[in-house]
């Protein structure tokens, strides 16, 4: 009997290094982990800022090429007004498409540059400035000052704080 009493004590002086040893290790892991998604997140923030600086540079300079052609433009419809109207209308496709992008990455709302509202007023003036050119019969000067005003108020709205 004494025999098995000795056995018990020396299997649970093992179990307990065991133990000891078990937890150590979880903890070095657990340690080595937190490090790793730590390093990962600051990366992962890093990025979406760079991401989020680049697409708004993109949208300044898209908005300012889209005001230059505007003012380019003359306040009656000349030969050269259909495609100026088309290179806006490609400028403003692609400050939606950055802007989405933008969200996308941002995983919503706090991604948005600017707001759909602009695109649409942009849209808008664009129909219409594109009627007054089929048309030929009237002034564009109207229409022309308002796509220029949105355009500007676009580009305060993306000019940094």
């Amino acid at each position: 009997m004494m025999y098995r009493k000795n056995q018990k004590v020396h299997m649970n002086v093992t179990d307990t290094r065991l133990q000891k040893r078990v937890l150590l290790s979880a903890c070095a892991l657990f340690l080595i982990l937190a490090v790793i998604f730590g390093v990962t997140a600051l990366r992962n923030g890093a990025y979406r800022k760079n991401a989020q600086e680049q697409f708004t540079y993109r949208m300044q300079t898209t908005v300012a090429s889209a005001i230059d052609e505007v003012n380019r433009m003359s306040g009656m419809v000349t030969s050269n007004t259909s495609s100026r109207l088309a290179r806006i209308r490609q400028y403003i496709y692609y400050m939606e498409q950055l802007n989405q992008l933008s969200m996308y990455l941002a995983g919503g709302e706090s991604g948005r540059l600017a707001p759909d509202e602009a695109f649409s007023a942009l849209n808008s003036d664009l129909d219409s400035f594109e009627a007054l050119t089929q048309a030929a019969t009237s002034s564009t000067l109207d229409v022309r000052t308002q796509l220029l005003n949105h355009l500007t108020t676009l580009q305060s709205i993306l000019q940094p704080q």
